[in-house]
């Protein structure tokens, strides 16, 4: 399962830096940003021993920032970059050599970069879409293996858990609740409209 969320990870990582990556035209300036990111973050990530589910977490998040904050030429490379070397670190921490793993990733992208095409996409372009996917699916995909492991822990656990008599809510409460929540819903329709 760890290996298979790894590869997952490692691929929809890679499609949001090839997405980051065509945020500025294909020039030095571009390069250079990308190049830094990839090198500084890389030997950091592999420093604090990568996990499948932070790896994921902080892609999901820069795909997150990207659809945010939009286009932009500068940042679109740094976070190419990063991206990238976030995946390749958890390639790395899966048993490939840091310096295979580091070239593959770089071919990768370099790959997606140069096969673009040259004009910008629009707003709302399958690329755009592919951005919001790697987004939402990377953070479940990195959580699913601790989601569960904590779910067969927590069975575990309940099989001798002891019956504990705990008394159920009064009926008021429950109703001054429900009146509460009518009440929120009827006023937040009534300034909507």
């Amino acid at each position: 399962m760890l290996s298979l969320s790894v590869s997952i990870i490692w691929l929809l990582a890679m499609l949001g830096a090839a997405v980051h990556g065509r945020d500025s035209a294909i020039g030095m300036a571009g390069l250079i940003r990308a190049g830094a990111a990839f090198a500084i973050i890389l030997p950091l990530a592999l420093w604090l021993s990568p996990q499948p589910n932070w790896v994921a977490v902080l892609v999901g998040i820069t795909a997150a920032w990207r659809l945010i904050a939009g286009r932009s030429a500068a940042a679109g490379p740094f976070r190419a970059g990063a991206t990238a070397a976030l995946a390749a670190s958890l390639a790395a921490a899966a048993g490939i050599s840091p310096y295979i793993a580091a070239a593959l990733t770089v071919l990768a992208l370099a790959l997606a970069l140069l096969l673009r095409s040259r004009e910008p996409d629009p707003d709302g372009s399958p690329r755009e879409l592919l951005l919001v996917v790697v987004a939402l699916a990377t953070p479940l995909v990195g959580l699913l293996a601790d989601m569960l492991f904590g779910w067969q822990s927590a069975a575990m656990l309940n099989r001798e858990a002891i019956e504990i008599n705990a008394p159920s809510p009064p009926a008021w409460a429950v109703g001054i609740t429900a009146l509460a929540l009518l009440a929120g819903l009827v006023k937040g329709l009534r300034t909507k409209q």
